[in-house]
């Protein structure tokens, strides 16, 4: 039990980890005019309420690190990133009014959130690894 909570406890701040990364990702491609430059009307503010929501999602999303995976943390991190990626383009966003994939905001938009999610998920699985999990 000692255990499973130290992995548990150790995936979800991975996970936060990943979610601040997510969060800086896809604000400095906002900032520096990437996702305009790939006509995605995605340019988020850097504040309290933007990180701390992402952040704390992270965690949470985090916990797929707890699934048995044998391949390289890099291979892990891209992989399981896509399961954030997946609900935020095929529930979340569709919520708020963007359509299926968010298309709403530009046709480029899977691929920038993607990324954003793939540099979290890399940054979590990087942390994870230089704990020896």
């Amino acid at each position: 039990m000692r255990e499973f909570l130290r992995n548990l406890s150790l995936c979800f701040a991975a996970g936060c980890f990943g979610g601040l990364c997510y969060a800086l990702g896809l604000w400095a491609m906002g900032h520096h005019g990437f996702t305009h430059w790939v006509g995605v009307d995605i340019a988020p503010r850097l504040s309290n309420a933007y990180l701390y929501q992402r952040i704390v999602w992270g965690g949470i999303c985090g916990l797929v690190f707890l699934l048995p995976w044998r391949r390289s943390w890099l291979t892990r991190g891209f992989f399981l990133s896509l399961i954030p990626a997946g609900i935020l383009l095929l529930l979340l966003l569709p919520m708020r009014g963007y359509g299926i994939g968010a298309l709403r905001l530009g046709m480029l938009t899977p691929l920038v959130i993607v990324l954003a999610c793939a540099i979290g998920g890399i940054a979590a699985s990087g942390l994870l690894r230089a704990q020896g999990k």
